[in-house]
C-alpha cells in the first residue's frame, strides 16, 4: 500500500476541500447565529485553564495549529453510544474498533498507531488487560489529539491519545434517569443528577449512576457494567474551585475475541461460515471481571486575569480475572476446511496501581506587539502492574468449530490458587514505571499570526523481573497558523514523541526508545457566524528504532523504521436544523503493517423536524473502512494479502414531550457480516451485528 504522497502534496486538496466549503459558508449562517467553536477546555463554569485540557492551554480548536476532534454528549447521546470505541468510529484518522467486537477495551488506531488512553488529562491505562473497560455514561466528551503529543504527555505513541472528559459538578440543578432495552437481552438503569448543595452556590455536587444487564454477541458470555460516581466541587472564591470525584465500576464479561480461523470467516470452508456467535472457550468457566476504583482530586485557582494554577492527581487501583481458550495459533490455521481444533488454555489475575499527578501555571502577557499564552509545570507517574499468569498450548482438549461441544476443563484449573502440579507453566510479573516530566508551552499573536512553540524533559524508569530501565527525552513541538479575515487559518507544525521499549538485545544492551516525529499542514475553516468547523490535513509521521527480526531466535534488532503519510478532512457542526459530523481519510502504510484501512469515510447527521412536528427529530450515518493489509503474501492465492472494504449504516429516530425524551437507535441497520481485520498469525475478526435499542429519558 506505500504510495508516494508527501506531506505538501496534499496541500492542493485541502485548498480544494476548504474552497467549497467556502462557497456554502453562507447557507451555513443564514440563521445568523454568532457562535464559536466549542473550546477544548470547556468543563466547568469557572473557565480556567482546566486540568482536563488536551492541550493544557485555554485556546479554541480553530486556534491550534494540530489536528483536535472533539465528540461531546449531545453526540454521544445522538449515535446511541454503548461505548466509547462507538464515538472514535465517527473520527477522522481514527479506526474505531480494530479487532472486531472486545469487551476488554477501546481498541483503535488513531493515524495507524495504537493511541494512549486519558481520562481528564492523566493516563489511565498500564500494561495490557489490567483495568476495566471505560464506561461512556461517565463522560460529557471524548477528545482525539492526533498525531506525537509527548510534548504535552510525555512517553507514548506516534498514533496521539484519546482523552475522556468526566462528569463533574454544575451549580444549576438538572438530570436525568435513563431506561434502555436493546438485543441480546440488554437492560440498563442510569442517572446523573447535579446541583448546588448550598443557596450560596459554595458547594456543588453531581452523582452518576449505571447498571448494565446484557448477553454479548457471542454465546455464552454475559456484558455486564455497573458504575457509581460521586463528585463534589467547593467554590470557597469566585476564583477557586476544588473538585473530588471518586468512581467504582464492575464488570463481568468474557471471550467475545475467538482469536477465529480464516477459512470459514475470511475464505470459503467446505464446512460453511463459522458463526458469528461461536464460543470455543468454556461456558462457566470463561470470564473477565474486573473492579476498579479510583479517587481524584483537581485544583484550579485563579490568582488575577492572567494566571492561574491547575492541579490534578489521581490514585487508582484496578483487579482483572481472566480465563480464556481459543483455538490454538499453529499449522492447522493453514487448512481453509478447518474443523475441529486444539484449544489453548490462558488464566490471568492481574491488578494495577496507579498514581498520576500533573501541575501547571498558565498565564498571558504581551511582550511589545506580541501576545502570549503560556503554560509551564511538571507531571509524574507512578504506575505498578503485576500479572500473575497461566499458558497451556493445547491442553485445554479438542472443540469442533461448527458444533462446538463443552465441559472440559482439566483438574486443578479452577483458579490460579490451586494449579495442582502445573506451576511450571505459571508466570508472575510486577512491573514498575515511574516518569518525571517538565514541560513548557507558549502560544504567541501577532495580528493574525498564531505561533506554538513547546518543549519538554522527560526521564522515565521501569523495572519488571530485577531488570531496569532508565530512559531520557528531550521533545519538541512548532506550528503557526495565519488567519484570514474570511475564517480560512492555515497552518503547518512539527510534533515528537518517544515511547520506552524496556528490553534488551542478545548482548543485554537496553534498547533505545522508539521515536516519533510529525510534519502536518492542513487548513482550518470557520464559516463566520456559525459553529461549524471544517479541517483539512496532511501528514507525514516517522517511527523511528523499531523492533526487527535480528536473525537470532528471541532477540531482535532496533534498525526498524515506519513511515505513515495521509490526508484527513472533518467538518463538524450546525447547519440550521441538521447535526452533522463528516470525515474522510486516506492514509499509506507499508504492507507489512497489519489491520490499518488505507482509506475511511463516515457521516452522521442528525435532523430536528420540529418545525413539521414539534419534538421529532432524526439521523442516520454511513461508515466506510477500507481495505486492511493482512501482512500475507500468499503465492498461491489460498490467503489473501488483504481484509476487504465494508460499509456500515447507523439510524435513530427520537421523540421529545415536555420532560421526555423518547429514543430508538440501530448500528449496522443491514445486519452486514464484516471482518474487521485479518492477521497473518492467522486469525480474523467479527464486527458487530445489527444492534438495536430503545431508550426512555426524563430531564429535569
Amino acid at each position: 500500500m506505500q504510495k508516494a504522497s508527501p506531506v505538501i502534496s496534499g496541500i492542493s486538496r485541502s485548498l480544494l476541500a476548504l474552497a467549497i466549503a467556502a462557497g456554502g459558508s453562507a447557507a451555513f449562517a443564514a440563521d445568523g447565529k454568532d457562535e464559536r467553536i466549542e473550546e477544548v477546555n470547556v468543563t466547568g463554569e469557572l473557565n480556567l485553564s482546566r486540568q482536563t485540557s488536551i492541550g493544557k492551554l485555554d485556546i479554541p480548536v480553530d486556534e491550534t495549529p494540530f489536528s483536535i476532534s472533539l465528540r461531546d454528549k449531545d453526540f454521544l447521546d445522538s449515535i446511541g453510544a454503548k461505548s466509547v470505541q462507538d464515538a472514535l468510529q465517527y473520527v477522522a484518522g481514527v479506526n474505531g474498533g480494530t479487532y472486531g467486537v472486545d469487551a476488554r477495551g477501546d481498541w483503535s488506531s488513531v493515524r495507524g498507531v495504537d493511541p494512549v488512553m486519558f481520562i481528564d488529562g492523566l493516563q489511565s491505562i498500564f500494561g495490557s488487560y489490567t483495568s476495566s473497560r471505560a464506561n461512556a455514561y461517565a463522560f460529557e466528551r471524548v477528545e482525539i489529539l492526533k498525531g506525537p503529543s509527548s510534548v504535552l504527555y510525555g512517553q507514548g505513541s506516534t498514533g496521539g491519545i484519546v482523552n475522556l472528559v468526566s462528569k463533574r459538578p454544575k451549580s444549576e440543578f438538572g438530570g436525568e434517569v435513563m431506561v434502555q432495552a436493546g438485543d441480546y437481552d440488554r437492560m440498563v438503569v442510569a442517572g446523573d443528577v447535579t446541583g448546588a448543595i448550598d443557596s450560596s452556590e459554595q458547594w456543588l455536587y453531581r452523582v452518576v449512576g449505571y447498571n448494565r444487564d446484557a448477553d454479548a454477541q457471542v454465546d455464552h458470555v454475559d456484558d455486564n457494567s455497573t458504575l457509581f460516581m460521586p463528585s463534589v466541587s467547593w467554590r470557597p472564591s469566585a476564583n477557586t474551585e476544588v473538585t473530588f470525584l471518586t468512581s467504582y465500576q464492575k464488570d463481568e464479561t468474557g471471550t467475545t475475541t475467538a482469536f477465529l480461523p480464516w477459512g470459514g470467516t475470511r475464505i470459503d470452508n467446505v464446512n460453511g461460515d463459522i458463526p458469528t456467535d461461536t464460543f470455543l472457550s468454556e461456558p462457566g468457566w470463561d470470564k473477565y471481571d474486573t473492579e476498579q476504583t479510583s479517587y481524584s482530586v483537581w485544583v484550579d485557582h485563579r490568582f488575577s486575569d492572567s494566571w492561574a494554577l491547575n492541579a490534578g492527581l489521581r490514585y487508582s487501583e484496578g483487579e482483572v480475572d481472566y480465563n480464556s481458550m481459543w483455538a490454538n495459533f499453529d499449522l492447522t490455521r493453514l487448512n481453509p476446511d478447518i474443523s475441529e481444533v486444539t484449544r489453548t488454555i490462558y488464566m490471568s489475575d492481574a491488578t494495577s496501581d496507579l498514581l498520576i499527578f500533573d501541575l501547571r501555571m498558565s498565564g498571558e502577557f504581551a511582550t511589545g506587539p506580541f501576545e502570549h499564552q503560556v503554560s509551564f509545570g511538571l507531571d509524574s507517574q507512578d504506575a505498578t502492574t503485576t500479572n500473575d499468569r497461566l499458558y497451556l498450548n493445547g491442553l485445554g482438549g479438542t472443540i469442533d468449530i461448527f458444533e462446538p461441544v463443552y465441559g472440559y476443563v482439566p483438574t486443578g484449573l479452577s483458579s490460579l490458587n490451586d494449579l495442582e502440579g502445573l506451576t511450571d507453566y505459571w508466570y508472575a510479573s510486577e512491573t514498575n514505571t515511574e516518569q518525571l516530566g517538565f514541560y513548557f508551552q507558549d502560544q504567541i499573536s501577532i495580528q493574525n499570526w498564531i505561533i506554538t512553540t513547546g518543549i519538554r524533559r522527560d526521564n522515565a524508569k521501569s523495572e519488571s523481573g530485577g531488570v531496569s530501565f532508565d530512559d531520557d527525552a528531550t521533545t519538541m513541538r512548532f506550528g503557526v497558523m495565519y488567519a484570514f479575515d474570511n475564517g480560512i487559518t492555515p497552518y503547518v507544525s512539527y510534533s515528537e514523541s518517544f515511547e520506552p521499549v524496556n528490553d534488551a538485545d542478545e548482548n543485554g544492551t537496553p534498547y533505545k526508545p522508539v521515536e516519533g516525529e510529525q510534519v502536518e499542514a492542513g487548513i482550518k475553516y470557520q464559516p463566520e457566524g456559525t459553529n461549524l468547523l471544517v479541517t483539512a490535513s496532511a501528514f507525514e509521521i516517522k517511527q523511528k528504532n523499531l523492533l526487527v527480526n535480528s536473525g537470532t531466535v528471541g532477540y531482535l534488532a532496533q534498525v526498524g523504521e515506519a513511515t505513515f503519510d495521509g490526508f484527513e478532512l472533518e467538518a463538524v457542526g450546525q447547519l440550521g436544523d441538521l447535526s452533522l459530523v463528516a470525515n474522510y481519510n486516506n492514509l499509506n502504510v507499508e504492507d507489512s503493517i497489519e489491520a490499518v484501512p488505507e482509506e475511511q469515510f463516515s457521516v452522521w447527521g442528525n435532523y430536528d423536524f420540529s418545525k413539521l412536528l414539534p419534538g421529532l427529530n432524526a439521523g442516520i450515518g454511513v461508515r466506510y473502512v477500507g481495505e486492511s493489509s493482512t501482512g500475507v503474501n500468499d503465492s498461491t492465492g489460498t490467503f489473501p494479502s488483504y481484509n476487504p472494504s465494508y460499509t456500515l449504516y447507523d439510524a435513530s429516530i427520537g421523540y421529545t414531550l415536555e420532560s421526555w425524551k423518547f429514543q430508538l437507535n440501530a448500528k449496522n441497520l443491514t445486519d452486514e457480516v464484516h471482518t474487521t481485520a485479518c492477521l497473518s498469525r492467522g486469525d480474523c475478526f467479527y464486527g458487530e451485528r445489527r444492534y438495536v435499542t430503545a431508550e426512555a429519558r426524563y430531564i429535569f
